[in-house]
């Protein structure tokens, strides 16, 4: 039986490097582009997300420019939800040494990571076909009013004159 391989995408960083679950977040943003940041917040509404838990879980935001990344999947009461998530405070700062925790933090930031790529290539693709769009400008056209043989006409007269 033929083994299918799949194309499995990855943040390009180093599988084996011990960083923390916001260290590996924060270096994929800033691969994928530069416009790309995290923010962290201690802090979430009560009646968006009443599982939050003061004190032990930390809410995660994405932004480009400085504005609020919106998930336009999850639509609430006629409102748009920026793009972000809940997370634990030990699992966000923890450095991964252990070989499994690693793997599982990878494979939950990769979703993310995976997603604002996927986003970001999109937009580089519209990017390039609106800059190369080429504007047919006209040339200009001087009359000039050259009369075939003129110059033999010219030579001619000349001899006559002298």
């Amino acid at each position: 039986m033929k083994k299918v391989r799949q194309d499995s995408w990855t943040s390009g960083i180093n599988p084996k490097s011990p960083m923390s679950y916001e260290k590996y977040l924060k270096m994929g943003l800033e691969m994928i582009h530069k416009n790309l940041t995290v923010r962290v917040y201690k802090l979430a509404p009560k009646d968006t997300y009443p599982a939050f838990e003061r004190g032990r879980d930390l809410r995660v935001a994405f932004f480009w420019n400085n504005k609020a990344i919106e998930d336009k999947t999850v639509v609430v009461k006629d409102e748009v939800r920026h793009y972000e998530f809940i997370i634990e405070q030990p699992f966000w700062y923890q450095s991964n040494k252990n070989k499994e925790d690693r793997q599982y933090m990878r494979d939950h930031a990769d979703l993310h990571l995976k997603a604002l790529h996927r986003a970001a290539e999109i937009g580089k693709k519209n990017a390039i076909k609106t800059a190369t769009k080429k504007v047919k400008r006209k040339k200009k056209t001087v009359n000039k009013k050259v009369a075939v043989g003129n110059t033999q006409n010219l030579l001619e007269n000349f001899k006559k004159d002298k």
